[in-house]
């Protein structure tokens, strides 16, 4: 186990910390200006220390978790409305698969909505970090019991020092974490930890704090033996006591656990950048201009005095309050001077309230408020002007919303199935019968069952051209195919992939549309009552024709009788 050495994850610790060490001043200034409770990157605060000494005015911070509760509502406003898991093109259309990942779709949204899961929490977490800090993450792992088999956790840039591979996606996070001697027995086994921290625990120093340095990383292909169980799998943990130089734990994950995702990132930098850098500048700016006239106002409020040199009061003290009595001894001047007069020290407001508006709006564009929210916008307009408009929501913010996407959603649904699906949630007994076989043989050859569609209103706004580009499509068709000569164009317009794309487009849940199966069974059913009608009808016809002709023989051969008797 020469990999496995001490000092080489305590010196790479050490590297990625050295890496981290200019971004924690930046991130120690962001956390002052809008998420005080975090403001200890670089400083050491006591929970619960009054942390708002120097903030005039909370623009910032109400602007950052507006910004992620908004974000977080396009991009997971819950999971039935946010994907979905389609059979991959190879298996779609076979018999059985649709019918099965629609129960493996509602299997998984059940268990990673379940309130003990914490998906909610974590996910809000983490969007407020993304906001503020530009880098954050969000866990999966393997929950207590059958009721919550899947949990989630946020894991914050403060804890992590990452690492990217060569496509540019987080795959190494070292965390150096605080635990007390009591803590580390209770995580470890006494069997696990160095002979020194059972020795401080019974020596009564059970609180007396202790670093243990966790590592995820990739194992490399040498290392992964699928028959060693989790000493062998794809991806490592490593857990180690940093004072003592001790493994206490290595184990092992199928898939990476943690989603690392960056909001705006640099090409050649780890860390992410995020929209509270952008605004940090007039944050600041505002901070300073609010302080200034909070005094200014006090000044007009309660402005200073001023006293005739000759005037004199009782031990000079002068008292400003409601209903006070000051007597004055003008020592034998009068004259018509006041003795106590204020003095007005303070210029014009109005210009630095509009420009405390001014960084108002600043701040609230750098977070992409003006475009989340659009709520000034009191202009009446029609659909097509209103999906116009979402269209150009959806480009501008469409960068964002697809590095989520694609850094942290997609990952979090994929290891969470695969969690479940470990745990036997899609296995043939909770399904209620056996899975097609056309899915089995793909699992067994390894091979990809399904993919995540999204269909959350992040995904809509992006799609939102297509969706529009449909109903046009339609509507030509339609008034095109009524047109003399032209009644052929309709035939170009494949109906069922029309209504799977206005379904998948729109956002609506895919129960609506029945399966291919049922569909096609209405169908046949359908066409064997119409063949039914016609062949009806058609013995209806041959029968009053048969009826017609035998009343017309009958009349023949009456009118013959009648003409041969005479």
């Amino acid at each position: 186990m020469a990999d496995l050495s001490i000092e080489k994850y305590l010196r790479k610790h050490a590297e990625l910390s050295e890496r981290k060490r200019p971004w924690n001043i930046h991130f120690q200034r962001l956390a002052e200006a809008f998420l005080t409770r975090k403001r200890s990157f670089t400083s050491t605060i006591s929970p619960g220390e009054f942390l708002y000494d120097d903030v005039f005015d909370n623009t910032g911070e109400h602007a950052a978790f507006t910004a992620a509760s908004v974000f977080l509502s396009m991009l997971w406003p819950d999971s039935s409305r946010t994907f979905e898991l389609k059979p991959v093109r190879e298996l779609k259309g076979k018999p059985g698969v649709e019918k099965y990942f629609r129960f493996c779709t509602e299997q998984q949204r059940r268990y990673m909505d379940a309130p003990r899961a914490g998906l909610l929490i974590a996910l809000q977490e983490f969007e407020i970090d993304m906001q503020i800090f530009g880098t954050a993450g969000v866990g999966a792992f393997d929950g207590p019991d059958e009721s919550t088999p899947v949990v989630f956790e946020a894991w914050g840039i403060k804890e992590m020092c990452i690492s990217e591979n060569a496509q540019g996606f987080v795959d190494q996070i070292y965390t150096l974490w605080p635990y007390t001697v009591r803590q580390m027995l209770e995580e470890y086994g006494k069997e696990n930890v160095h002979p020194d921290v059972v020795k401080a625990y019974s020596e009564g120093r059970g609180e007396e704090k202790m670093e243990v340095l966790k590592i995820i990383e990739p194992r490399s292909i040498v290392d992964q033996k699928p028959d060693t169980g989790v000493r062998g799998m794809p991806i490592r943990t490593v857990h180690i006591d940093v004072k003592n130089r001790v493994i206490m734990r290595e184990s092992g994950y199928a898939e990476f656990p943690v989603a690392v995702g960056r909001m705006i990132k640099t090409i050649g930098e780890e860390m992410g950048r995020s929209p509270a850098m952008t605004a940090l500048p007039d944050v600041g700016s505002l901070n300073a201009l609010k302080e200034a006239v909070i005094v200014a106002t006090e000044k007009q409020l309660d402005p200073p005095l001023a006293v005739l040199d000759d005037g004199r009061l009782g031990g000079g003290f002068i008292d400003t309050s409601a209903g006070a009595l000051n007597v004055f001894n003008a020592s034998g001047r009068l004259t018509g001077d006041k003795p106590v007069f204020p003095l007005f020290t303070v210029g014009e407001m109005q210009s630095a309230e509009k420009l405390e508006e001014k960084f108002k709006e600043a701040i609230m564009q750098a977070f992409s408020l003006d475009r989340l929210l659009d709520l000034n916008n009191q202009t009446q307009m029609t659909a097509y002007e209103t999906s116009v408009r979402n269209r150009m929501r959806g480009e501008a913010l469409g960068a964002m919303f697809a590095r989520q996407k694609m850094e942290v959603f997609t990952p979090l649904i994929e290891r969470t199935f695969n969690i479940l699906f470990r745990k036997g949630y899609f296995s043939p007994e909770a399904y209620g019968e056996d899975i097609p076989a056309d899915v089995q043989a793909f699992i067994e050859a390894g091979k990809d069952v399904y993919e995540v569609e999204f269909i959350s209103p992040a995904q809509r706004f992006m799609q939102s051209e297509k969706l529009q580009g449909i109903y046009e499509t339609a509507e030509f068709f339609s008034k095109m195919s009524v047109v003399p000569g032209m009644e052929a164009i309709a035939d170009n317009l494949d109906l069922d992939e029309t209504a799977d794309f206005v379904v998948k487009y729109s956002g609506a849940p895919i129960a609506v549309l029945r399966t291919d199966a049922d569909r096609d069974a209405i169908r046949e059913g359908r066409r064997q009552a119409q063949e039914a009608q016609a062949k009806l009808a058609a013995a209806q016809q041959v029968s009053e024709v048969a009826r017609n002709a035998g009343q017309a023989s009958m009349a023949f051969q009456g009118g013959g009788g009648g003409a041969a008797g005479k």
